[in-house]
């Protein structure tokens, strides 16, 4: 599974958590209840509990059991999806002891919705974790997707759910919080079992904050050292978390907190492909297949590198990564290209296309069409910017009405618009830009663009630019389709049925960065 939460909720009492979670039914004060109530749902049906091990305050507070809730809720505003679904959640609870003594408790849930496209294909499973740790308690909370029949929108439809993971996760957050605030959810539950508060042990200095992911494998994660044994939730555990998601981290450039004298190696792939396998005509990715490949400088994902800021066609001809570093950071060295491995005197690693396992490059080029080499640089931050840097910053915006008839303009909706990626906001190469804040459809109520800067980045406001070629009073440009081309876009809306135009921001580098 993925995780995507980690966080230390003060003040939270797990034994008032459990009373409610284990009570024979889930009413107001219920965690799982007003986790829904948060997502509008209502007509909520909850089935008994199906005890594995029952709960018996005469032994050990060892307790497993399942149930199931049926209830009606609304869907967010996505393509092809109809105002509400009828949601089937299976809930499986459990509460036990880890090696330390310390009581875990775990709720994993299992979610079909309904009446969404292709709902019966495939489930959401989740998985929620809480331990007391410190003076509150621990939370984390993992996902996954099970699929149990094929759909031509697999993608399409998993990008949907991470996008959504990072709303979910809030709302329990808040949940949680709206918990500790009161010093408990109620007085009382009818509880199954009574229990007594355990003594806290250390402090998991987090102070509520959290990190967030949308990308991992689908492996299930488990808190676990080197040596397979399970990792204390206490500040060993925060470390421990570090290590696993510091590549994945800086991958992606999430941001978090500074420190003087940070050091963070960037990795970016070179991309090249020749013509034909009798050429040694290499250069940028140019075939149509290739899409974000055409940038030349990309990450591990083969999408073009999030600091890579220009155009793909304007990245494309340079020689050396084009990437503009964090704010209130510097290169310590040249950027170097790594040899280690299997890679010719060069660095250079060949292959037929552009695999992303590593067993399918070599070291000679031979018949082989495409080659990649990674190059590698140290970035140190600092403590005060003396020179702010500024980056002019440029999205555009894409509409489209029902009919050439009509003037009912809103974000893109057909189905192939879904399928080529052209929502409502693009950057200038079509693509998502990563400085959004979500991602696809997610965005489309949004009035201007949906653009969150990393930490030390500030913005001056956004306005609409004019874009190269004709356009009308509102800076519009109208084509028959959302094309690239600038040459394909007028300023007459006559028998057009696309729009666009194009918003500016410049963001300018913090001189002092909060340490």
């Amino acid at each position: 599974m993925i995780p995507v939460l980690c966080t230390h909720v003060k003040a939270l009492s797990l034994t008032r958590v459990e009373d409610a979670l284990l009570a024979d039914e889930w009413i107001s004060g219920c965690v799982v209840w007003d986790y829904w109530m948060r997502h509008n749902a209502r007509e909520i049906i909850v089935e008994p509990w199906r005890w594995e091990t029952p709960p018996d305050p005469s032994k050990a507070r060892t307790v497993s059991g399942k149930r199931k809730m049926d209830f009606v809720m609304p869907v967010p505003p996505i393509p092809m999806c109809p105002p509400e679904t009828r949601v089937t959640v299976q809930y499986e609870v459990g509460l036990a002891h880890n090696e330390h003594g310390k009581e875990i408790l775990h709720v994993k849930s299992s979610t079909v919705s309904h009446d969404v496209p292709y709902g019966d294909h495939f489930s959401v499973d989740e998985k929620i974790e809480m331990l007391r740790e410190g003076d509150g308690v621990l939370v984390t909370k993992s996902w996954s997707a099970d699929w149990v029949k094929r759909s031509f929108l697999k993608s399409m439809i998993e990008r949907n759910v991470k996008n959504s993971q990072a709303d979910t996760c809030e709302k329990l957050i808040a949940v949680l919080q709206a918990y500790a605030d009161e010093g408990s959810p109620v007085d009382s539950f009818g509880s199954p079992m009574s229990r007594s508060p355990e003594s806290d042990g250390n402090l998991l200095d987090l102070d509520g904050d959290e990190f967030m992911s949308v990308d991992g494998d689908d492996e299930d994660a488990s808190f676990e050292d080197a040596d397979g044994g399970e990792v204390e939730a206490s500040t060993s555990l925060l470390e421990f978390l570090g290590d696993a998601f510091s590549t994945f981290t800086m991958s992606r450039w999430r941001p978090s907190r500074a420190q003087h004298g940070e050091r963070i190696v960037f990795e970016v792939w070179e991309l090249q492909r020749r013509t034909t396998m009798f050429h040694d005509d290499w250069r940028a990715p140019f075939l149509p297949h290739d899409g974000q490949k055409q940038a030349r400088w990309v990450d591990d994902r083969y999408h073009k590198h999030p600091w890579v800021l220009m155009t793909s066609g304007d990245a494309a001809v340079k020689d050396r990564p084009p990437i503009s570093g964090p704010a209130a950071m510097c290169e310590q060295e040249e950027w170097h290209v790594a040899t280690e491995g299997h890679k010719d005197k060069e660095g250079w690693q060949y292959a037929p296309d552009f695999y992303k396992k590593p067993n399918k490059w070599g070291a000679k080029a031979a018949i082989c069409l495409c080659r990649r080499r990674l190059w590698k640089c140290t970035f140190v931050r600092m403590p005060k910017v003396v020179q702010p840097r500024t980056i002019v910053l440029q999205i555009w915006e894409l509409q489209r009405r029902t009919t050439i008839f009509q003037t009912d303009w809103r974000a893109p909706f057909l189905p192939h618009d879904l399928m080529r990626h052209r929502f409502r906001w693009v950057d200038l190469d079509y693509n998502a830009h990563p400085w959004f804040n979500g991602q696809g459809g997610a965005l489309g109520a949004c009035d201007t663009p949906p653009v969150t800067p990393p930490q030390g980045w500030e913005a001056e406001g956004w306005v609409v630019a004019h874009p190269a070629g004709p356009c009308d009073s509102g800076r519009w440009q109208y084509s028959s389709d959302l094309n690239r081309s600038s040459s394909r876009w007028g300023s007459q809306s006559t028998g057009l049925g696309c729009r666009r135009r194009l918003w500016s921001c410049i963001f300018t580098e913090g001189c002092r960065i909060l340490l």
